[in-house]
């Protein structure tokens, strides 16, 4: 349950075209950029991110149970290539490629938090890691910030979230997109 009163909505916006409704010039779905590199990148939710960094094997986990509303999770194209660690601490998910795997770039589904909207945002956004492991923030308290452009969601009654800097409060699930090393 999150601590907040507030219901979860979904960032819909986004869901036919993630990376095409962001400010950015580079399209992180098919770039060549190193796994660290777009952090806080907003797809809306669902993301049907095809590749990541051009990069379309993937392995997910679900980190915490799904919230009211939120899609079932997919399960990855390459689950055996990563091995995760959930924990009941900070770090709460931890990932590393098996032998002849690489980390391309991860996205996660987190809970989005700002304090001048009427509702917490579940969302897709980019995540950060290494080339061979990664894991969420050391101290719990995530440090990513995720900005979603004016016009970012496009969808009648989203409009007070369009423009804003949200912080993330939970991560629901990983994907960690992997290619052969």
């Amino acid at each position: 349950m999150l601590p907040r009163s507030m219901p979860v909505i979904l960032a819909l916006g986004l869901a036919l075209v993630p990376a095409q409704g962001h400010a950015k010039k580079v399209n992180p779905e098919n770039d060549k950029r190193p796994p660290s590199a777009d952090a806080g990148y907003f797809m809306g939710y669902p993301s049907p991110t095809y590749s990541w960094h051009g990069c379309t094997r993937t392995a997910t986990r679900s980190v915490k149970p799904p919230v009211e509303g939120q899609p079932p999770v997919l399960r990855g194209t390459k689950q055996g290539a990563v091995r995760f660690t959930v924990a009941s601490s900070a770090p709460y998910v931890t990932w590393e490629v098996k032998k002849g795997w690489r980390i391309c770039g991860v996205q996660a589904g987190v809970v989005l938090d700002n304090p001048t909207v009427s509702a917490l945002l579940l969302a897709e956004v980019g995540y950060t890691s290494g080339p061979r492991k990664g894991a969420t923030s050391s101290t719990g308290t995530e440090t990513i910030q995720v900005t979603i452009p004016t016009k970012g969601i496009g969808r009648e009654g989203f409009e007070e979230y369009e423009g804003k800097t949200f912080s993330i409060r939970s991560v629901q699930h990983v994907t960690v997109f992997v290619k052969k090393a």
